[in-house]
């Protein structure tokens, strides 16, 4: 008498995935992934099915429905490996990306031939920034799926951006023999195209592609960035402002909502609260370290490379990485939530100030474990770790690690303001403001103003390295921060470049390093003078203090 209804729903349920079929083969996935919510609506829960159904969710946005759905799947079948990629889609979108490669890692170890999962990780590993990674992910997919052209557009793309322009024109040409609309390939092309200087190609692939309204509006803010290149290079500093200025001007329209809501505060707010707070703080609790200083560390010799982005932190870490007793972090930021917990108000500074020994040990401790888990190991080693703007962060590092030392860069702030603007950088709340030159001078400005409280207030060792005296006398500047260090000169070290090509860069200068010293990044805001004229007063000081010719 009981078997009766589970019959049923079994003859149901086959009969769905009947109709499922029919339709995803004639009518695709949209049509197919409507249909499975009726099916489920009908009672149906096979995994095929439910993942069907978190498809229709997350076209339409709703990624943290369709992973209910999945999560549903994944009990019937936990090592599915369609099921653990569209979970990892799902987790990526909700910017949960360690789980997320987590999950694409699971998929790939039930199926280790999954090109799709290949890609997908790839490309959450591009925007971690881990290029090399990325790269070698993309590069199986395509091998594994030939019919996958993005798999290759976006290896052309980051050898573009690697500086690599023969590199990047082959794969983009391979592609676009296969898809000649394909976008990535051609930026990608136009890209290589500027880093050879044939300016001519490179302007008609641009041309064309701003013709081309269906874009997606990312890769046309790309696309102007590119045309800022090229005027740059064809000495049309106007038209190449004007381009920089309508890329930025959109990025920042899309992003105004995340980090510029009414009532966020700012990265330039919390910069402007740390100096209220710090100009009338008692000095004497930072002298006080709640671990003993020179103490057993994790490392060697713990340094912070700090400063403002487009500084020289790149170019700096690079040569001292390639010295045999250095390892070195790339921006990665391991004290992001020890700020969020000690620097945000009055009340957490307080804390600070007077953190004791057990807290403080939980949260150094916290520290070197992230430290490992982005595959860095610093025992026995001078330890770099190079975050540009951990120079917003510095009471953390005297209370937490109280024998740390601070490498800090510095170049020409004019020169510094304009690279922030004409760059890409991945979005968040500090590159948000280098959307405007107003923006990043006022940032910039509250910043070292920051800075020079630190340097009065915290006891830690800092050594400054000016960015055009490591271009104009390498071995000597470059000397003097390894002398810092406690290390003596390698000669490797004049290897740098090669060396930073073998590792993979993962920040806007790469292509600039890879290629060696050169003065190319020298005094360029000269020709935007005109442009970056309502900014000049606001640097003046700065240029003044730092000893650059004003």
């Amino acid at each position: 008498m009981e078997e009766a209804p589970t019959a049923t729903r079994a003859e149901r349920q086959q009969q769905w995935l009947v109709q499922l079929d029919l339709v995803l083969r004639t009518q695709g996935l949209e049509a197919a992934g409507r249909l499975a919510l009726q099916a489920i609506g009908d009672g149906v829960d096979h995994p095929a099915v439910l993942n069907l159904a978190a498809s229709t969710h997350f076209g339409e946005g709703r990624f943290e429905d369709a992973l209910d759905l999945l999560r549903r799947a994944q009990q019937v079948a936990p090592t599915d490996p369609q099921l653990l990629n569209s979970i990892g889609l799902c987790l990526k979108s909700l910017g949960r990306r360690d789980e997320a490669l987590q999950a694409f890692d699971n998929a790939l170890r039930t199926n280790p031939n999954m090109a799709s999962a290949h890609f997908n990780r790839g490309v959450l590993l591009e925007e971690l920034k881990y290029p090399k990674e990325a790269r070698s992910a993309y590069e199986k997919a395509a091998s594994l799926d030939p019919n996958n052209v993005d798999a290759t557009a976006n290896i052309a793309w980051l050898d573009a951006q690697a500086g690599d322009a023969p590199s990047a024109r082959t794969q983009a040409q391979r592609v676009l023999e296969r898809a000649p609309s394909n976008v990535v390939a051609r930026m990608a092309l136009a890209s290589a195209e500027l880093l050879s200087g044939d300016l001519n190609a490179a302007g008609a692939r641009l041309s064309a592609l701003t013709e081309e309204q269906w874009i997606d509006p990312v890769d046309q803010t790309i696309v102007l960035g590119l045309i800022g290149d090229l005027h740059d290079l064809e000495g049309r500093p106007a038209e190449a402002f004007a381009a920089y200025q309508e890329s930025n001007s959109r990025l920042k329209a899309m992003n105004a909502a995340r980090f510029a809501a009414p009532g966020t505060t700012t990265a330039l707010d919390l910069v402007r609260h740390l100096i209220a707070w710090f100009e009338i703080a008692d000095p004497e609790p930072w002298r006080e370290f709640p671990l003993p200083r020179h103490a057993s560390s994790e490392a060697k010799m713990h340094v912070f490379l700090v400063g403002f982005p487009r500084s020289g932190t790149t170019l700096l870490e690079n040569v001292l990485a390639a010295h045999p007793d250095v390892v070195t972090l790339e921006e990665r930021n391991c004290l992001e939530s020890a700020s969020e917990t000690y620097l945000a108000s009055p009340e957490s500074l307080e804390r600070l100030a007077r953190i004791g020994p057990a807290e403080a040990s939980l949260e150094r401790e916290s520290y070197w474990s992230k430290v490992r888990r982005f595959g860095v190991e610093p025992q026995g080693r001078v330890f770099i770790d190079k975050l540009p703007l951990a120079s917003v962060a510095l009471p953390l590092v005297a209370k937490l690690f109280p024998d740390a030392r601070i490498l800090f860069a510095r170049r020409d702030p004019r020169d510094v303001i304009l690279s922030c603007f004409r760059r890409r950088f991945g979005m968040n709340p500090s590159m948000y403001q280098l959307l405007t030159l107003e923006g990043a001078a006022a940032y910039y400005d509250s910043v070292m103003r920051l800075s020079e409280i630190y340097r009065e207030i915290l006891p830690l060792p800092q050594h400054i390295v000016r960015y055009e005296s490591l271009v104009e006398d390498f071995e000597g500047s470059a000397g003097a921060a390894v002398n810092f260090l406690g290390l003596e000169w390698d000669k490797g070290m004049f290897d740098f470049a090669q060396k930073a090509r073998d590792r993979g860069i993962a920040t806007p200068s790469a292509a600039q390093v890879t290629r060696g010293l050169n003065r190319e990044g020298q005094g360029i805001w000269r020709r935007y003078r005109e442009q970056m004229a309502p900014v000049l007063p606001l640097l003046d000081p700065w240029v003044r203090r730092f000893g650059y010719d004003s």
